[in-house]
Formats: C-alpha cells, structure tokens, sequence
C-alpha cells in the first residue's frame, strides 16, 4: 500500500515538476504594463475601502485627466476671467 502511494506522488510530482520550472516574466514595477491595485477610500464612509487594479498607464493618464480637470476648475472659477463671469 505505501509502495503504491509512493510511485503515485512520484507521478504526480514528475507531471507538476515541469509546470513549476516555467515562471511567469518578470515585470519591473515602472513598466507601463504592469498592474497595480491601490485602496481608495470610499466617499462617505470612515472605514470601507474599495480595490482598483490598473496598469501604470492607465494610472497615469487617470492622473493627467484630474489634474487638467483641476485646471480647468481654477481657471473658470477665477475672478476677472472671462470664463467665469
């Protein structure tokens, strides 16, 4: 019986050894690629969190959007501009 156990984990282990030797690529953690999951506060509540993952890109252009979008708030709202009269 352990005999039979034995050649039945050596099979499994020769069948899983191959899986285990091909890693994943290695990705730099600045690769516009590569995924990252940040925790964001949720609106109205002191504790909840909530996960989005997203590449570096898309990060980075989220970004780029709020600031042109804080911009354009403060140029708008600036007294004297003719935007905000």
């Amino acid at each position: 019986m352990h005999i039979l156990k034995a050649v039945i984990m050596a099979g499994l282990l020769g069948t899983a050894l191959p899986a285990l030797a091909e890693e994943a690529p290695k990705v730099l953690r600045s690769d516009p690629n590569a995924v990252r999951c940040k925790k964001l506060a949720i609106t109205g509540s002191l504790v909840r969190k909530e996960r989005v993952c997203k590449t570096n890109a898309e990060w980075r252009a989220s970004m780029e959007q709020q600031n042109r979008d804080a911009d354009d708030l403060i140029t708008r709202n600036r007294p004297g501009s003719a935007m905000g009269t």
